[in-house]
């Protein structure tokens, strides 16, 4: 308990330098003072001897805070934040850049700055740049960056500005002008965990679809830039966001197979070793947040007394050294959340696991065998205990930073937990033989890809319920009047208790009956799922809300995928593929690119990372129209699919009865992309529907001209409802029944205009709009035709 003691009294030192300003000398003198006091008291008396220890330490780490507080020198870059005018910096990327569906943020150490007037100036600093989207620039890129320089906001619900200082960073430049100077910069080593990270990024996207493949990349590597802002938010709203980042839990399991596959090999000593390295990497590659390094410390720790020196270790005395250890390196650190969150978490399993799960087990056992507490059953119930105890100390930091209580956060956690160490587990197999043999490591995707939907569907589920998530708000001493009530509760309640039990459980001799009968069940829901999704004989046609933007899939009757354009965010538009194809096809038989707007194909290059493209279709644009056009095409070429350049009048067959008429760019091409835009009349049977893209009067009047068949029973409105588009000319000639408007809610280009609307009621056109409506599919087998709204 020492250990504690000290633990305790110097994160209050730290604390206690929020109210107490003193300086580093006076500190560090009484630190010094209760030092020497204590070796004085050790022998005569020993409580005053701890007691002068608890000061020493308290004393100290308030030293330790005082000393680690930035001091922004005149060389600092922060110094030159909000000059007027632009400025030219030099520097490298020192983290893998977060990437967003927009944009990207890099942490650049910078080195130099020049000015306008030619002078420049050595400085030091790591700054945050936000970049467009593409190019994608890696860690250790050197780079010369034009813009302002700026000091981060501050705003009534969020300190931006606090938020990166406990990062070291004061400034931040926002869409400069970016130049590559030089490549492979910095660490090999870190390069080399980050292009392993990133292939493992790589292979869980090419057997997963989204969400899925976002979801366990975020579970099992840290990076959460492949899953939809939606789904983000419905973890967030049933209390599930712990989930989508790397904890305790999963460095515990990777600790656990680690030393299970390399004991054998290597000994006890050699495996306690090798297990510490791989998770100091494992720490490094999924971003070093508070939770993983204070899991790794506890980890290394655990290995280091059980299995070398064979002590018993105190759960609580080893968080209490990872804090200490955490704070002497950053004391800036007490103050993030998520280094709150994951302290507070711990602390939960430490002191309320073992007697919620004794409780749980007695209450078991007044209804069912001993045989079935031990097994499944009782396994299940520990996780759910886990997960509860997790929480008890959570819940309150919860609200008080982010004013919002879930109210089925309880029921998710019962729900879903229960399966988290098998995703964690057969995703990280599933990974790794990727990595060797990709055909085996697809079956084991298959198996994971239930688990992961049922935890999205049940995460999405609740999230639609009234009230699932309530505003809520506590001060800071409804916070600590909180923690007070539940820390004297917890000081009467507790009892003297036997060691935890580990989370896996032993089990009985009957598994292999149990274990058959899982797999029968698995095996079956996958045949279920099979047959669930194979086509069924009609052609559909789904508009998908992308916001402001446009994307459109079609299957035809027998299961030929095409997409339209893919709209402006790259995870939003994986994650409705995963939602329309079948989680084990990666085929897409053609990509349409109508024209090179961002809005139409910045969700496009990362459909070429997940399937495999027939062939890529544009109207002939070449590089130079815009990076992410650029990218799209590099993406082609690096997959060896086939571009090809199509032209009014041209017919493409697809051979189940559908067929694209392409009606329009003709052979002159417009110097405005919107009036070059691939335009389609889409014909089966009976039934015909007319894809636009981005045309304009200019381009429509061209189509009427052109003498091409333009009748549509659906019409896809040009330009998002513009009124640039969607001439009254031009909607005579197609006379739609119905048109499909893709824009984004609450837009800042107000479509669609009331001029384009008016003109859909003058001939008689029933408006549908994702804005209002969400995904709008259209279902048809050739003579009838039905249409549903999937908000």
């Amino acid at each position: 308990m020492i250990i504690v003691y000290i633990g305790i009294c110097w994160l209050i030192g730290i604390a206690l330098t929020q109210f107490i300003d003193l300086d580093l000398a006076a500190w560090s003198l009484a630190a010094l003072a209760s030092l020497v006091a204590a070796i004085v008291f050790q022998r005569s008396d020993k409580r005053i001897a701890l007691l002068l220890v608890c000061l020493c330490s308290l004393t100290a780490g308030a030293a330790r805070a005082v000393a680690a507080q930035p001091t922004l020198d005149s060389n600092h870059v922060a110094i030159y934040n909000d000059t007027p005018r632009a400025v030219t910096l030099i520097g490298t990327v020192v983290e893998p850049p977060v990437i967003r569906d927009r944009s990207i943020d890099l942490r650049v150490a910078v080195d130099e700055i020049a000015f306008r007037d030619g002078t420049s100036a050595e400085t030091h600093g790591t700054i945050l740049v936000t970049t467009f989207r593409f190019p994608v620039t890696e860690y250790g890129t050197q780079l010369q960056i034009q813009g302002k320089l700026q000091t981060p906001p501050e705003s009534y619900d969020f300190n931006y500005k606090e938020y990166l200082a406990l990062e070291g960073i004061h400034s931040v430049v926002y869409l400069p002008a970016v130049d590559v100077l030089a490549a492979g910069q910095g660490n090999p080593l870190l390069h080399a965990v980050y292009a392993f990270k990133d292939r493992l990024f790589a292979v869980i996207g090419e057997l997963l679809p989204n969400p899925q493949a976002g979801v366990l990349a975020a579970e099992l590597l840290g990076d959460d830039s492949g899953i939809p802002e939606h789904v983000v938010e419905d973890f967030r709203t049933v209390g599930l966001s712990h989930l989508l980042v790397v904890s305790g839990f999963h460095v515990a399991i990777v600790t656990l197979i680690v030393v299970s596959l390399s004991e054998p090999l290597l000994g006890r000593r050699g495996a306690v070793y090798f297990t510490s390295a791989v998770l100091v990497l494992y720490m490094i590659m999924v971003g070093a947040e508070p939770s993983v390094v204070r899991a790794t410390i506890m980890g290394i720790a655990y290995l280091i007394g059980t299995r070398l020196l064979g002590r018993p270790q105190s759960g609580l005395a080893s968080l209490l050294v990872a804090a200490i250890l955490m704070t002497a390196i950053n004391p800036l650190v007490l103050w993030g959340v998520g280094f709150q969150l994951s302290f507070a978490a711990t602390l939960g399993l430490i002191l309320y696991a073992r007697p919620l799960d004794g409780w749980m087990r007695r209450m078991l056992l007044k209804r069912v065998a001993v045989e079935t507490v031990d097994g499944w059953p009782g396994l299940i119930v520990r996780v759910i205990v886990a997960s509860l105890s997790a929480q008890i100390l959570t819940i309150p930091l919860v609200v008080y930073y982010f004013q919002q209580f879930s109210t089925v956060s309880l029921l998710a956690n019962v729900l879903v937990m229960p399966f988290q160490p098998l995703i964690i587990m057969l995703g990280a197999l599933t990974a790794l033989l990727g990595l060797i043999f990709m055909p085996a490591a697809q079956v084991v995707a298959w198996v994971v890809w239930l688990f992961l939907t049922f935890t999205i569907s049940v995460t999405e589920l609740l999230s639609e319920l009234p009230f699932a998530s309530v505003p809520a708000q506590v001060t800071p001493l409804g916070l600590a009047v909180i923690y007070t009530i539940i820390g004297v509760l917890t000081w009467v309640s507790r009892q003297e208790m036997e060691r935890r039990e580990q989370i896996f459980g032993r089990i009985r001799a009957n598994f292999t009956l149990k274990a058959a009968t899982t797999v029968s069940v698995i095996a079956a829901l996958l045949v279920l799922l099979w047959g669930v999704s194979q086509p069924d004989g009609k052609l559909h046609i789904a508009f998908l809300d992308v916001g402001q933007g446009d994307a459109t899939l079609i299957i035809t009757p027998s299961g030929r995928r095409i997409l339209i354009d893919g709209g402006y965010y790259p995870t939003l538009m994986t994650s409705y593929l995963g939602r329309y194809l079948p989680f084990w096809d990666k085929d897409i038989d053609m990509l349409i690119a109508t024209h090179p707007d961002a809005d139409h194909i910045s969700g496009l290059p990362s459909v070429f990372d997940r399937y495999d493209i027939g062939q890529l279709v544009t109207y002939g644009a070449e590089h130079g129209e815009s990076d992410i056009y650029d990218e799209l095409l590099d993406m082609a070429e690096e997959n060896d699919v086939p571009q090809v350049a199509v032209r009014a009048g041209e017919t493409i067959i697809i051979e189940d009865g559908v067929r694209l008429e392409v009606v329009h760019p003709g052979e002159q091409l417009s110097a405005a992309r919107n009036d070059n835009s691939v335009s389609l009349r889409l014909v089966y049977g009976d039934f015909t529907t007319l894809l636009s893209a981005d045309a304009e009067e200019k381009a429509e009047l061209e189509m009427v001209e052109s003498g091409l068949p333009l009748q549509a029973i659906v019409f896809k409105g040009g330009h998002h409802g513009s009124r640039t588009s969607s001439t009254l000319p031009f909607l005579q000639a197609v006379q739609p029944q119905i048109a499909v408007i893709s824009s984004g809610e609450g837009n800042k280009f107000g479509h669609p205009h009331s001029e384009a609307l008016e003109r859909y009621a003058q001939v008689g056109a029933t408006v549908l709009r994702t804005d209002e409506l969400g995904t709008i599919e259209v279902i048809t087998d050739g003579t009838q035709m039905w249409w549903e709204a999937l908000k």
